[in-house]
């Protein structure tokens, strides 16, 4: 009985959940992949999509990450909003957010069997997997609130 009561207190003592269920099948890598299974373009999640909730100023639809480690952040694709057309600094009436770029990185912990990849600026977060398909998870907010969405491989 005292065992369960030290369990019980431990389990309800964190803010952190022990899982979030936006990460409900997806399996974090254990082995570091080759870097032509990463290298593609990466599309938001049908379930990321409806948390979103077609609030698309933030994030893209699509990511591509390239083999020179640089990311895209491919805005072109998103449905237009109000937010894109009203113009921010230096940026006129009529031009949309332009893609972003930036550098990824890929670190393997061989001793623990644990992958984190990184968007630079962005996230670094474990490198998953789900149904065959590399994917990039990016916690959203504060990681107790547990929000987030996921890209997953396409090209």
């Amino acid at each position: 009985m005292k065992k369960k009561s030290i369990i019980l207190l431990l389990l309800f003592t964190s803010c952190h959940p022990l899982f979030c269920s936006w990460q409900n099948g997806y399996e974090q890598l254990n082995y570091e992949p080759l870097e032509r299974e990463i290298i593609g373009q990466y599309e938001l999640s049908e379930k990321s999509k409806s948390y979103l909730n077609e609030e698309y100023q933030t994030w893209p639809l699509r990511i591509e990450l390239s083999e020179n480690k640089e990311y895209k952040l491919l805005f072109e694709n998103n449905p237009e909003n109000l937010a894109d057309k009203i113009p921010e600094n230096g940026q006129k009436g009529n031009e949309t957010k332009k893609n972003v770029k930036g550098k990824w990185f890929l670190g393997f912990n061989d001793k623990e069997k644990f992958c984190d990849f990184e968007l630079e600026g962005i996230c670094v977060e474990p490198l998953c997997k789900k149904d065959g398909k590399i994917s990039i998870t990016i916690t959203i907010g504060d990681g107790d609130e547990c929000n987030g969405i996921v890209y997953e491989k396409v090209e």
